[in-house]
C-alpha cells in the first residue's frame, strides 16, 4: 500500500518531513526505515495512523496517513 508519513520532533533531522512509501504494515515501514536509516533501528517511535496511536504491527490501507514521533518527555 502507498501510504504518507509524516515526521515530527527529531525525526525530522533524519528524514523527510513529509514523504510516501510503499509499505504493507508498520513492522514493514520500520523494517524499510531502519534499513535506509540505521540510526532509526536504536529509537523508541511512537506511530499514529489517520490520527490515532497504535502498537505494531497494523495493516495499512491505501493512502494511510502514518506519523511518526519520538516519544513523550516532559513534567
Amino acid at each position: 500500500m502507498k501510504v504518507q508519513v509524516k515526521t515530527f520532533g527529531s525525526l525530522t533531522d533524519i528524514l523527510a518531513k513529509e514523504f510516501y512509501i510503499t509499505a504493507n504494515d508498520t513492522t514493514e515501514l520500520l523494517a524499510t526505515l531502519s534499513h535506509d536509516h540505521a540510526e532509526l533501528a536504536q529509537r523508541s517511535l511512537l506511530i499514529a495512523v489517520n490520527n490515532t496511536i497504535v502498537k505494531t504491527p497494523v495493516t495499512f490501507q491505501e493512502n494511510d496517513i502514518v506519523a511518526l514521533m519520538p516519544p513523550y518527555s516532559g513534567g
